[in-house]
Formats: C-alpha cells, structure tokens, sequence
C-alpha cells in the first residue's frame, strides 16, 4: 500500500524522476494513459492484454505505437486487434526500447507488453519476472524523447496484411520453444504438477498413446536392415520405433511421450522422443507400412525426464487416461491416438473440478 501512496503522490507534483519496480509499473502505464492526451510509445514486443491497453473503450485521444513485429517476439494477433482499434502502428526490426509518454510523462523501462522477447503472455506466465523503470516529468528530457520518437516513427514502416500473415508463423514457432520459468522452489526434474495451463499452450509436446505393442515380421524385419546399415556413430544414439509403427499422421518437429496404454488398464511411460524420419517397407501383400524413427530425449521443456520422471508422470494420468483415451481431442484409431499435452492437462483439471 506504501507504494502506491508514494506513486500516487508523486504523480500530482511537478518535475521529477522516480523509480519504478514492477509493484507499481501497471499502475504508471495506466496513469500516463488516462492524463495524457497524445500517447507514443515505442515499445519493442507485445503479447496478449497489450491490446486492453491500447484498445480501451474510453480512449478517444491520439495514439501512435512502434513495436518489432519481424522478430517473432510480439503476438501479431495482438498487434492486428489494435490496429483494428485505430491505433497508428508501424514497424522496426531494429527496435528493442521501450518506452511509454506523453506532454507530461515519460516511462522508460526494461518491461515490454509481454516479457523481454521470452514470448511469454497473460497474467499466469509473466508474474514473478521483475521490471524496472523510470518515471520523469522533467519537461527537457521528454522533448528529447520526443525528438528520438519522431526520428524511429519516420524510419519505421507501415504494417500490412501479409506482414501480420508472416508473423503469426513467426510467433507460433517461438511460442513452442518459449522459455519455461522456473522457480527456486521447483525440481530441475520433469513434474507436470509444476506447470499452468498456460505453460503449456502453443507448445508442440504431444502424448502419444498406443494400446498395442506388436510389429508385424515385415516390421521387425524392416527395422532390422535400417540397424544394419547404420554407421558407428548412428549407433551411439538412442534410436527407437513408436510401438504404434503404422501411424503416418504421428506429428514431426514435436516432443512425443511415449504411453502404453494396455488393455488391462495398465498404464506406463517410456519417456520422450521426437520422431526425426520414417521408413517405408512393403507387406506381404503388396501393401506399404511405415516405421517412425525416433530419438530418446533427455529433457522436455528444459526439465529433465528420465525414468523416475516417466513413471511418475504415468502415475499422476492414470486415473484421467481413459477420459483423455477417449476424448474428441485425441487423434488416431483404437490402437494408438496422440493428443497435445495441453488438451491432455486441460481434460484433467476440468475432471478434477467436476470430482471435488
């Protein structure tokens, strides 16, 4: 409460600087948008609630924002909700300030509206990050500022459809790999239990479940010749087939983990893998079979997951693998499916709900 106080005081006077941490930083942001009557900011990356800001439905004043949208680092979907809004947008790919003001104030700080190029959204995955700032009303240095926006705003280009259309792939391929924050008070060690929902969206990491664990002789045979004619080197790594062999629609470029699913009810965890090419081989009656290749993996959004994790994960599905087996969001026939681990943690919670 002190600090809010001293914010809310220190706003009414006349020139000053003040330091702001990220117990106040909103509470600027909204302050300068509600007593200015132009807002410019330059503003390097932008997520999802950035559109609430700029797209208040109150806000009848003059608007002008710079961001990066070509990095991959600003959700496009939120730039486009504000263009749609009125605001006047252009683009650098140089930009990486950022910085908020208008006749009155100015704010510079470390906070985009998102976080520092970690494609990180919402209120779940960016509390906890710290943001640093400083607030002035000296007179001098906003003109400076203003002379700098006006500079960028020139340099900077308009935005078109095609580049919204660019970045939305952009941002869907970084939103993937985004970075997992870890807390002191978490295991470096794979724990479901340690993630948001929101930890989870937009991540290419998939269950793969598969009821039955039998190849055909054709397959047994094709993988047979593929170890053979490995190299020394190919044969250090860890290479497996998915049981569920004849499962061409099994996603690439994605994070696999391994579930045998057996008819029994028993459920078990093989750990991660991701599919790096497929072989094709011929049936005895003339029909084409395909064998996925895999690779072993170590870690899974930077946590590691060995045995002890796979069969602790196994563990906490178990008593939600027969809704998900049959959820609408799984994808595959009766003897293998594969669904997103989001769609999977999503299932359970709202299991969970209904349960207690």
């Amino acid at each position: 409460m002190a600090s809010k106080l001293l914010v809310a005081k220190s706003l009414s006077q006349g020139d000053f600087y003040m330091f702001v941490t990220s117990s106040t930083y909103e509470q600027v942001v909204n302050s300068i948008f509600a007593e200015e009557e132009e807002i410019l900011a330059a503003i390097a990356f932008l997520g999802s609630g950035a559109e609430l800001i700029f797209s208040q439905p109150d806000l009848k004043k003059s608007v002008k924002l710079i961001c990066n949208l070509r990095s991959g680092a600003t959700n496009p979907s939120v730039i486009d909700a504000i263009q749609k809004k009125g605001v006047l947008i252009k683009q650098n790919d140089k930009l990486h300030a950022k910085v908020l003001f208008g006749n009155k104030k100015a704010l510079v700080g470390s906070a985009n509206f998102s976080s520092n190029r970690l494609n990180l959204e919402g209120n779940e995955e960016l509390s906890g990050w710290e943001e640093a700032g400083l607030l002035t009303s000296d007179i001098n240095q906003i003109k400076s500022i203003k002379n700098w926006f006006d500079t960028l705003w020139e340099n900077s280009r308009k935005i078109e459809d095609k580049d919204i259309d660019e970045a939305k792939l952009k941002w869907k391929e970084r939103r993937s790999t985004r970075l997992s924050k870890k807390l002191a008070k978490h295991s470096t060690k794979f724990s479901i239990e340690n993630f948001n929902l929101s930890d989870l969206l937009d991540r290419r990491v998939f269950l793969a479940i598969y009821r039955n664990n039998c190849f055909s002789d054709e397959a047994q045979e094709a993988y047979q010749t593929y170890e053979e004619n490995l190299t020394e080197k190919q044969q250090h790594k860890s290479i497996k087939i998915p049981p569920m062999y004849e499962w061409p629609e099994l996603p690439n470029n994605a994070k696999l983990i391994d579930l045998h699913y057996d008819p029994s009810g028993v459920l078990r965890c093989y750990g991660v893998f991701t599919r790096t090419h497929d072989i094709e081989f011929e049936y005895c009656d003339g029909s084409t079979g395909i064998l996925a290749v895999c690779c072993q993996e170590e870690h899974l959004m930077g946590y590691q997951f060995g045995d002890k994790e796979a069969a602790y994960f196994a563990k906490y599905l178990k008593s939600h693998i027969n809704k998900i087996w049959n959820s609408e969001l799984a994808i595959g026939s009766e003897y293998g499916k594969y669904i997103l681990l989001a769609d999977a943690v999503k299932i359970i919670k709202e299991q969970t709900a209904i349960n207690a």
